[in-house]
């Protein structure tokens, strides 16, 4: 048992890794950059890392532990949280104080530091000497360096991780350590004021607030499973100790100033805060119990001596303990969070050195352009190509209708092939007909094959996961089974995992419409991929009509001159969704994002940069692609026109034609149309196919991220589930061994008298099972 009256905060323990290897995957992987560019301050890095390994109880400790923690919060502003690498830390609070927690978490690192410079600091108060003014005011310093650390590590660093803290560094658990810095903080300035003889008045105040302190840290510690019942006894009971100090104090201000009958209530009160302290003395450090010891029989011989006066001498009335005066309390202590801590560009400028891969762009620039991309291409799809495609389909559509241009195509060309109609089947032909078809449906049937596998098989890897956790979690007992299930430890992979597979569902629902639209025309798609003479002995023949009417030439010319501005109307929707592609292709703002980045790491060099920063610079680059919009919009209006004109020509042409038709012409009509729209499903089905090709090419690259991602996730699982069972057996095996062992006593319920003795002080069974009044 410790022979100080203080406690310290042991440090947690960790391994050596191999950051060197990891760190350079990582940028090759993920970054547009050759790690060969940073293999110093991935060197550097690696050296900081292994000097707070183990680390010791001296000021250059602090100092390694500073310096690490500065260069991992600026890492934080270039790398994302998840770097593939796991970083294992040992627990040092409560009953399971060696089991490790890995994770693949940059902030777990950063938090697991800040941790140890907190505990060193608590450390190096502990190890100063207390009995010197000077000795005081360096431990009160260390003691309030250490709770500005745990406060911090609560407020900045834990938010930003990527998972639970672990017990031992939980909130409660970190209130629990920053309040018991603060009061051995408050312990030594009380102390410095009585070593200085202070006024009684103020050292009364002080004391109070050393056990509101304490006060603090025990309901804390009623909060978190990580306190051992040893620093509950020691809460307890100090607690208690500086609540009686501060009667006492207050006892002895009353005496100074002829308050008599006051100071008797006060050493009563006094007496009765160091009876409930004593009852958890017998578990606390024998330094905080003979300082207990002490102040009681101080306060026995002051009781006694004022108890004679006032009944000899002043015959002073003596209030209910209730009804005294609450002494005010008096903080001159708080949570110093290190300068350098809270403001580490300027310590790095003035003494860690340069800050390490500072010509590394920000993971978050390339998220940026990532972004860009989509909504780029978003824009360009939704807004541009796909509503100009949409009204080339209202016109097709239009046209159908109308049986155009078949009836017109059947009158001009009565036998063989109408010129338009024969360029569209080069067209077909020269792009690989049916076959290419058929290729394209299969192309894009495999790959959506890869692409489902991949998410089958991380599904698989999840929730095999999930029920092995459960199962270990059914088979010890949540009480002893202490990590986050499955899916709270992975929320974020489990939402992805959601997403991945509305993704995939809604894609493979979009491949059946196109192989369904394949089927309807299939035989159509045949027929045009033929050759020319084979096409025209495929047309029926309008040998009747062996020359136009001539009622019949001016409405088929009007007629045949819309259609011919529907042709090119086509062509030039064509041509213009090709530009519009190519400029979106050769779209490139990495340059942009680079000036953006540099800008923004000048304005905060340690901020940590997000994607969303870079939204004014895709608004204003995406208005780029303004007067494309307008084009489709413009497209839209002429569109309106050309129809109500077509419909015009057409009710002339068709009025026209119904006195002279001949019997078989219909037939010729109906198949010239056939083709026609062939021809057009047959375009629309490549870019379809097209699309499907690029979708599913562009998704395997994020799908097999995730995939890696979640190996690696189910992977320090399985290690931590093995180590968690390793720690189980052994506090099985340390309980089986310490059964004839006596247990600790647990501390005593406060406000509960002790129970009724004998005249010997020992229990009889003839008192029963009560409770007598406290003496």
């Amino acid at each position: 048992m410790s022979t100080s009256n203080f406690l310290t905060i042991p440090l947690r323990r960790t391994d050596h890794i191999g950051l060197t290897p990891a760190i350079s995957a990582y940028i090759e992987q993920s970054y547009d950059q050759h790690p060969g560019m940073f293999k110093n301050d991935i060197a550097e890095l690696e050296r900081l890392r292994n000097n707070v390994v183990n680390p010791e109880v001296r000021t250059s400790s602090a100092t390694n532990l500073t310096r690490y923690f500065i260069q991992l919060t600026f890492l934080s502003s270039k790398f994302p949280a998840d770097i593939k690498v796991n970083f294992v830390w040992y627990g040092t609070l409560g009953y399971a104080a060696s089991a490790s927690v890995s994770h693949n978490d940059l902030q777990f690192e950063r938090a697991n530091v800040l941790y140890n410079l907190g505990a060193v600091y608590s450390q190096l108060g502990f190890e100063e000497n207390r009995s010197t003014g000077d000795g005081l005011k360096r431990a009160c310093q260390a003691f309030q360096l250490a709770a500005g650390c745990f406060e911090y590590l609560k407020q900045n660093v834990n938010p930003e991780m990527h998972m639970n803290p672990p017990d031992d560094m939980s909130a409660a658990t970190l209130d629990v350590l920053m309040y018991l810095m603060l009061a051995q903080a408050q312990e030594c300035f009380w102390q410095k004021a009585v070593l200085d003889n202070i006024k009684n008045s103020l050292v009364a105040r002080l004391a109070h607030q050393v056990s509101d302190y304490y006060d603090q840290a025990l309901n804390s510690a009623m909060r978190t499973a990580a306190i051992k019942s040893e620093w509950i006894h020691h809460l307890t009971c100090k607690k208690y100790h500086f609540e009686a100090a501060a009667q006492y104090r207050a006892a002895s201000d009353c005496l100074s100033g002829g308050k008599y009958g006051e100071e008797l209530a006060r050493l009563k009160a006094a007496q009765d805060a160091c009876a409930q302290a004593l009852a958890d003395a017998k578990y606390v450090a024998k330094a905080v119990a003979e300082d207990l010891k002490g102040l009681q029989a101080k306060l026995k011989s002051d009781y006694a001596r004022a108890e004679k006066d006032n009944d000899m001498i002043y015959l002073a009335p003596v209030p209910a303990t209730s009804a005294l005066p609450a002494i005010k309390a008096a903080s001159t202590v708080e949570a110093l969070v290190p300068r350098e801590v809270e403001n580490p560009m300027d310590a790095l400028q003035e003494k860690y050195g340069p800050p390490l891969f500072a010509k590394l762009v920000p993971f978050a620039a390339h998220q940026a352009a990532s972004i860009y991309v989509d909504r780029r291409d978003t824009l360009v799809h939704k807004l541009i190509t796909a509503k100009m495609d949409a009204l080339t389909s209202q016109l097709h559509d239009f046209l159908t209708r109308l049986g155009l241009p078949g009836s017109l195509q059947a009158l001009e060309r009565p036998v063989g092939l109408p010129p338009s109609l024969a360029a569209h089947v080069e067209e077909i032909r020269a792009s690989g007909g049916y076959g290419a078809l058929q290729a394209a449906i299969e192309d894009v049937r495999n790959l959506s094959t890869v692409d489902s596998a991949i998410y089958s098989a991380v599904a698989d890897v999840l929730h095999s996961e999930r029920k092995e956790d459960d199962e270990l979690r059914a088979r010890h007992g949540t009480n002893n089974w202490r990590r986050a299930p499955s899916v709270e430890a992975g929320g974020e992979l489990y939402k992805q995992l959601d997403k991945f597979g509305g993704i995939i569902k809604a894609a493979a629902e979009s491949d059946e419409v196109v192989r369904g639209k394949f089927r309807e025309s299939e035989n159509t798609f045949r027929v045009l991929s033929r050759d020319l003479r084979e096409i025209e002995d495929f047309l029926p023949k309008s040998a009747d009509v062996a020359r136009i009417d001539p009622d019949l030439e001016l409405p088929s010319s009007e007629l045949r001159q819309k259609i011919n501005e529907v042709s090119k109307v086509e062509y030039w929707r064509r041509k213009f969704i090709e530009d519009v592609k190519e400029k979106a292709k050769n779209d490139d703002v990495t340059e942009l994002i680079l000036q953006e980045t540099a800008r923004l790491e000048r304005l905060d060099p340690l901020g940590k940069i997000e994607a969303t920063q870079f939204e004014k610079l895709f608004t204003e680059r995406l208005k780029m692609y303004d007067d494309d919009k307008k084009r489709v919009e413009d497209e839209a209006d002429m569109q309106t026109g050309l129809l109500t004109d077509i419909e015009l020509a057409n009710m002339d042409f068709t009025a026209a034609l119904s006195k002279s038709r001949g019997h078989t012409l219909s037939d010729r009509e109906r198949a010239l149309q056939t083709l026609e729209l062939g021809y057009f499903n047959y375009q629309e089905l490549m870019s379809n196919l097209e699309e499907g090709r690029k979708f599913y090419n562009d998704f395997s690259r994020p799908l097999t991220q995730f995939q890696d991602e979640c190996n690696d996730f189910v992977y320090s699982r399985h290690v931590e589930a093995r180590e968690l069972e390793g720690d189980i057996a052994t506090q099985f095996d340390r309980l089986t061994l310490g059964r004839t062992e006596s247990p600790l006593p647990a501390p005593r319920a406060q406000g509960l008298p002790p129970p009724v003795l004998s005249n010997n002080n020992v229990w009889s069974p003839s008192h029963g099972i009560q409770f007598g009044r406290r003496t």
